[in-house]
């Protein structure tokens, strides 16, 4: 008899936790948006390519890539991966910002900057910039 109550207690159980297990399933309302890139400069200082943007990643940061091609946008001169720690696995990033060598790549002002950015759950989101000339801070100051 005991043995019979204890049967139906855990089968009862057994018929609780299931139907929790169902409730929680996974809800298509849950997915985290793509990533989402606001490119703030693209200058050519010197030998190298400063990039800044500010990238909001809900679903955590897993690849970034910079890629420099031509004006048309085909032709690929320069492929940056970046691999940071303060980059690669975080949510947002405020204030990105990285130098890319293109000493001797042909990379000129018109040229086109494509910033890509994977989160964890595999969503891809590119941004892209045309490649200025760096300013030079003296031609805003007037004697």
């Amino acid at each position: 008899m005991k043995n019979q109550k204890y049967m139906s207690l855990m089968t009862a159980l057994m018929c609780v936790f299931s139907l929790c297990i169902t409730a929680c399933g996974d809800n298509d309302d849950d997915k985290v948006p793509a990533p989402v890139i606001v490119l703030e400069e693209a200058n050519i200082e010197g030998d190298e390519l400063c990039v800044e943007a500010n990238i909001a990643a809900q679903g955590r940061t897993a690849q970034i890539s910079i890629n420099i091609c031509d004006a048309t946008g085909k032709t690929i001169k320069v492929s940056h991966p970046v691999t940071g720690s303060q980059y690669i696995g975080v949510l947002n990033i405020d204030g990105f910002h990285v130098h890319v060598d293109i000493a001797g790549k042909g990379v000129e002002a018109g040229d086109l900057l494509k910033l890509t950015v994977a989160d964890a759950q595999g969503q891809t989101t590119t941004a892209q910039k045309s490649i200025t000339e760096e300013e030079d801070e003296d031609e805003d100051h007037h004697e």
